[in-house]
């Protein structure tokens, strides 16, 4: 198994386009014990299992700091956008209150909302000028509200 860069979903090893975000798959692209691949943008998927928002924030909190020490530089947070049932979901404004609490304590270098990110917008051309790997994945990242970009 390996996870998919996009996305953040398991897929098989030998994959070379996901089946669940459809983007192309970087040879090579193995877990990592820790779950994240060797990429220098890591993905944290916080919503996988359908968990409580206390869960998911201790996932994230874990899971930033495994990615601290493998050497991200840049991590994707999946937290999804809300219900589909169209009464929202609580896991992404908690992610992002906390988020935004790490920045304003000098955790973060920098937090881009994933609606805010675009390489058209001032935020998005900075973040893919430090992180030229994003081009790869700016389609499907694109104004995308249900990730957070953290810059470490």
């Amino acid at each position: 198994m390996k996870t998919c860069p996009v996305c953040g979903e398991d897929i098989a090893a030998i994959s070379s386009v996901c089946p669940y975000c459809e983007s192309p798959q970087p040879a090579g692209s193995v877990r990592r014990a820790a779950g994240f691949s060797l990429s220098p943008i890591a993905n944290i998927n916080v919503e996988d299992g359908l968990p409580t928002v206390d869960e998911a924030l201790a996932r994230l909190k874990a899971r930033l700091g495994a990615a601290e020490a493998n050497g991200a530089g840049l991590v994707r947070v999946i937290h999804g956008w809300g219900s589909t049932s169209g009464g929202g979901g609580k896991i992404r404004p908690a992610v992002r209150r906390w988020l935004a609490g790490q920045l304003d304590g000098g955790r973060f270098r920098s937090v881009l909302p994933g609606d805010r990110y675009s390489h058209t917008e001032p935020e998005g051309r900075a973040l893919i000028r430090r992180f030229p790997e994003l081009t790869s994945t700016e389609r499907q990242d694109r104004h995308n509200p249900g990730i957070t970009f953290v810059e470490l």
